[in-house]
């Protein structure tokens, strides 16, 4: 709101009956020395929803960048069916974005929820988190960045991380123009897939391509930590033994070397699954494997279940990164952060 604007709310927010969000108390227009325009709760007012003044300038700086860039923006949007309640909305003709400044802490489960929520109702959902956040991987559905907030008479909030250290203000410019990208491993190599080594059979003497894992799987904290899991363990799963025996005929398809994985006789159960020469059908156990063969470097080829060859390696890190040539984007380069 232009300060002209604000004064004149000032003289007669009394007769607006203007009220908070969170708690329905009167509030009060201010401005503070630094030229924030904020609403205040009334003098002794019972809410337990009070802002701190870090998350009003993270906010304000939220709204006025995408403002400037010319995007409709409502602060506190709420959803129609009260399932979301967003700090800055933010809306372009091709998409809409909610800005999230979560300077308190709370539980990794609320963010993942919430971000839920906003998806089903066709919003996109970025968070500013105002502390560290152990042992959660970059993931480009749950866009999530590192707030930095200095003392409350001085916040200048910035933002950290793989793109470098970058004021909010700069930082949100970049979000809303498509500059900041999500930087991880090809599409194919986090599906679920078969892993192999080069062997040669025991019986004809030929080569193959024996499968020796299953990866990108759901975790199992037994039998598939990090989401891998032994060929000759892969009966203990039984969802992911269906989906590789469905994938069984197109992987074959598309490499003939592959040995098919199947249950060993009943009186050999307990060794789990063995393989079979895709040549001469001859029986490989899989049971002398040395546990470094369900590591990435030790692998030589992987299939996707789909029958998408691509090459094994360590895991890169995903992470989100952004690149600042150094000048003010404009609002004709709203349009471009649809490729965020």
């Amino acid at each position: 709101m232009p300060p002209s604007a604000w004064d004149g709310l000032k003289a007669d927010y009394r007769e607006r009956g203007l009220t908070a969000p969170c708690c329905g108390v009167a509030v009060v227009p201010v401005r503070s020395p630094t030229g924030w325009q904020f609403f205040r709760h009334t003098p002794n007012a019972l809410c337990t929803a009070r802002e701190s003044l870090a998350h009003i300038v993270c906010k304000s700086i939220l709204a006025r960048t995408a403002d400037r860039l010319g995007l409709a923006v409502t602060t506190e949007a709420r959803a129609d069916d009260g399932r979301w309640v967003a700090d800055v909305l933010v809306r372009h003709p091709g998409w809409t974005v909610a800005l999230e400044a979560q300077i308190s802490r709370i539980p990794m489960a609320a963010i993942e929820a919430r971000q839920v929520r906003y998806r089903e109702h066709g919003i996109r959902g970025a968070w500013l988190v105002g502390y560290d956040v152990a042992n959660v991987a970059a993931r480009r559905d749950l866009p999530l960045f590192r707030l930095e907030v200095g003392p409350a008479a001085r916040p200048d909030p910035a933002v950290v991380g793989a793109g470098g250290r970058v004021a909010l203000e700069r930082f949100t410019a970049l979000l809303l123009t498509g500059r900041v990208r999500f930087a991880g491993p090809p599409a194919a190599a986090s599906a679920p897939s078969v892993a192999s080594v080069p062997s040669v059979c025991w019986k004809c003497r030929r080569d193959i391509d024996l499968v020796v894992a299953l990866v990108n799987l759901p975790a199992h904290a037994v039998f598939a930590p990090r989401g891998i899991v032994s060929a000759r363990d892969l009966g203990k799963l039984p969802e992911a033994l269906a989906a590789y025996r469905r994938a069984m005929p197109r992987l074959h398809t598309v490499c003939g070397a592959l040995p098919p994985l199947r249950r060993p006789p009943p009186s050999r159960v307990a060794v789990g699954l063995r393989a079979h020469c895709p040549w001469c059908d001859a029986p490989i156990s899989l049971h002398a494997l040395p546990d470094a063969t369900r590591t990435p470097r030790h692998w030589h080829r992987c299939w996707t279940l789909d029958g998408q060859a691509w090459a094994p390696s360590e895991p890169r890190a995903a992470r989100w990164t952004w690149s600042d040539p150094g000048s003010d984007p404009g609002a004709g380069n709203a349009g471009r952060s649809d490729r965020r």
